[in-house]
């Protein structure tokens, strides 16, 4: 049985990381959304895509 590292999905790009990669992917991930939208026509932009929070399994 190959076993794989922990993943994350990133919450901007919906893409798989590594738990350590990610903290560099988000921002970068950010930045390139915030360039996309403000290329869109205003009527067409979207509001900032925001960190969804995860609530502990009890």
């Amino acid at each position: 049985v190959i076993r794989r590292p922990p993943a994350v999905i990133c919450y901007i790009c919906g893409r798989e990381y590594g738990t350590k990669s990610i903290s560099i992917h988000e921002p970068q991930c950010l930045k390139k959304w915030h360039q996309e939208n403000d290329m869109l026509r205003k009527h067409l932009r979207r509001p900032e895509p925001k960190i969804p929070e995860v609530s502990p399994i009890q």
